[in-house]
């Protein structure tokens, strides 16, 4: 039973992300301001940081691969920038005291990681046409406001469940 509350936390801000945008659409709560849930790549850059880093990368893999099925037309975008984030989360940990202040920052640089290189992406393949500038006043900071509060709700029992399943792993 213990082994299954990990992947159904993570599949539940999955599909957390694609109900936030539906109860959310933009501009209901700002005009012209739009805010992309990372729910799964907070929790994922959080288990980076608090639990065992290659369990969490292949997490990752796999839920970017979900997400790229799922949500998007090319398949490799997240597959590859999930595993990215959650490795630079862990290795910024290791430099970093892990508290609700240092996992706040990184967690926000990786969805700001993944926000920015997924802008790029479709700026490459043309599929849209808005300037960096717009992109960071209408897009980044309020998907980086959003996730933040995302944290901030989530952190101490996801922190704290992550901190006794590895307790609990390293006495078996």
């Amino acid at each position: 039973m213990k082994r299954i509350v990990l992947p159904l936390l993570l599949t539940l801000a999955f599909y957390g992300e694609s109900l936030f945008v539906d109860l959310l659409p933009p501009g209901t709560i700002v005009v012209d301001k739009v805010f992309i849930p990372h729910f799964l790549l907070v929790l994922l850059s959080m288990m980076g940081i608090c639990y065992f880093r290659n369990r969490s990368l292949l997490y990752a893999a796999v839920f970017g691969l979900l997400f790229d099925i799922y949500y998007t037309e090319i398949i490799g975008v997240y597959l590859f920038l999930l595993p990215i984030a959650v490795y630079f989360a862990a290795k910024m940990s290791k430099i970093l005291h892990a508290n609700i202040f240092t996992v706040a920052i990184i967690s926000s640089v990786c969805v700001a990681l993944v926000e920015t290189l997924v802008y790029g992406m479709n700026v490459l393949v043309m599929q849209i046409t808005m300037t960096p500038n717009e992109f960071a006043m209408m897009r980044l900071l309020p998907t980086l406001v959003v996730n933040l509060v995302f944290l901030i709700i989530i952190y101490f029992p996801f922190s704290k469940m992550l901190q006794q399943r590895k307790k609990e792993e390293l006495n078996e």
